[in-house]
């Protein structure tokens, strides 16, 4: 019994590296096909991509100077639209009139709202029912029988 246990852990030490050496290969060269590996001047490239589903999805090049937008879909590229010049990014708003937040901004004026109405609620005895203030109103009609 112990002997298996022994060889069983002797095993792991051995493959766990391994397995995580195999990992690294993968990823580094494995992951890097989508890489340019050009050491010279570049001709082309990718501005900004936009997913739109799992199979599908919007690519804005630039070659030579030109912007070109591709819709791109399983088993087929199309060009949408060719442009002198690069677009005017764009600013997406909420209801129209303001500007998209940042995440970290709307998150701490939340918290703030939170632990306010938290503080309200427990300096006003948020929830208590009866005497005992525990809010279980069985237990206070138990002790005043």
């Amino acid at each position: 019994m112990d002997k298996e246990i022994l060889w069983l852990f002797i095993r792991v030490l051995v493959l766990l590296p391994l397995i995580l050496f195999l990992a690294y290969i993968t990823i580094k060269f494995g992951l890097a096909r989508n890489r340019v590996f050009s050491t010279g001047k570049r001709y082309m490239r990718t501005v900004e991509n936009l997913p739109l589903g799992s199979k599908g999805g919007l690519t804005l090049v630039e070659i030579g100077g030109r912007y070109y937008l591709f819709a791109l879909q399983e088993g087929r590229i199309s060009l949408v639209k060719e442009f002198e010049s690069l677009p005017e990014p764009l600013s997406f708003d909420t209801d129209g009139t303001a500007p998209v937040a940042e995440f970290s901004d709307v998150l701490s004026q939340k918290m703030k709202h939170f632990s306010q109405q938290l503080s309200q609620q427990y300096r006003s005895g948020w929830r208590r029912k009866g005497k005992s203030g525990s809010g279980c109103p069985e237990s206070d009609q138990k002790r005043e029988k």
